[in-house]
């Protein structure tokens, strides 16, 4: 059981670090500020989640599973949200062994990454999920803005999904980026246990689908 969570934090450390080299890439990119945003969901039946987010924010996915980095994200500059999606299958009982999620918070944060406030339980609501979420700062990288993220963490069906929010931090708190990652947030859902989000009107769900809405 040693070896199987020593794989589990390995794993673990090495989606981070990777994730940590796609903030740091994204980091230079100016962001732009937008009102009376629509939305468009995307669906994905192969994560099994669900969720909306600004139309004319752009949207990369991995590709297949040798790809370094997230499973999807959508960003518009500096302004992103991304998803991890574990590979275990048991992460719940990983969990359990580390000490709860907390400590996987703990485990999988970068040592370039200023945690701010306290790591929070069920601070955000999704999709009737337990949550633990934190707020952490990158900071001090030459002719780079300071960057904030939130990093929100949680189990669903045994496999652990990390969704990440980060923007600039003199932006991170405006009403706009705050209405939008809670926008993102408030929509997200697991297909599985809600088939009727992210379908189509039809009531097909195509992998990888994406339907404007309004």
């Amino acid at each position: 059981m040693v070896f199987y969570s020593a794989v589990f934090c390995f794993g673990l450390i090495t989606l981070t670090y990777y994730e940590y080299n796609l903030v740091y890439g994204s980091l230079a990119s100016s962001n732009s500020t937008e009102s009376n945003l629509n939305y468009t969901i995307y669906s994905n039946d192969r994560l099994g989640i669900s969720f909306e987010y600004p139309s004319e924010w752009n949207v990369d996915e991995k590709i297949n599973r040798f790809s370094k980095y997230s499973d999807v994200q959508v960003y518009n500059g500096s302004s992103s949200f991304k998803i991890m999606k574990s590979q275990s299958i048991s992460d719940t009982e990983m969990a359990e062994k580390l000490g709860g999620l907390k400590e996987v918070v703990e485990l999988i944060l970068p040592p370039e990454e200023r945690v701010v406030g306290e790591i929070e339980e069920n601070m955000y609501a999704i999709d009737g999920t337990d949550t633990v979420s934190v707020l952490t700062a990158m900071e001090g990288l030459t002719n780079i803005p300071d960057k904030g993220l939130e990093r929100i963490l949680l189990i669903h069906d045994d496999v652990l999904y990390i969704l990440t929010y980060q923007n600039i931090v003199d932006k991170f708190d405006s009403k706009q980026s705050q209405e939008t990652i809670g926008h993102i947030l408030s929509s997200f859902r697991f297909i599985d246990s809600n088939n009727e989000d992210g379908r189509d009107g039809d009531g097909d769900n195509e992998d990888d689908d994406q339907n404007l809405t309004s």
